[in-house]
């Protein structure tokens, strides 16, 4: 086993190879740590500049700040932030095929399948204000 010697002061420290290899794994590790640290910190002050400045050069009105959706936006994507989001509506128009639907005759077909038509939509709210159905026939 291969040993280090270090002297300090008057004094004489013996590594082993092993505790100098894991002094060094140590120290990496410790250096990553901080350089992760210092960009966290550089991008937390970049931030904050960024937000300052935006609000120093902007537009004021007496205590009302003025800008734009836009203007607004532009500063949250530069730091990194989701931007402003608007509601949207719309109309849709959705064709549909049913088959294999029992029922006595095409009335009742008509009326038991726009009954059992379900529409839901995830992140919104939807209501149906008409289903037809059209061109009922025998599935054969």
């Amino acid at each position: 086993m291969n040993t280090i010697n270090v002297v300090m002061n008057g004094n004489t420290v013996t590594y082993t190879e092993t505790e100098v290899v894991n002094f060094i794994a140590d120290n990496v590790r410790m250096n990553e740590t901080i350089t992760k640290d210092m960009e966290g910190w550089n991008k937390v002050h970049a931030t904050k500049r960024k937000v300052r400045d935006f609000f120093s050069e902007g537009k004021w009105d007496g205590e009302t700040f003025i800008a734009t959706r836009n203007e607004i936006n532009d500063l949250l994507e530069s730091i990194e932030c989701d931007k402003l989001r608007r509601d949207y509506k719309a109309t849709v128009r959705i064709t549909a095929y049913v088959t294999g639907f029992t029922a006595e005759d095409d009335d009742e077909a008509a009326e038991c399948i726009a009954d059992e038509i379900d529409v839901s939509i995830s992140g919104g709210t939807i209501s149906v204000d008409k289903i037809d159905v059209d061109d009922v026939e025998e599935d054969e």
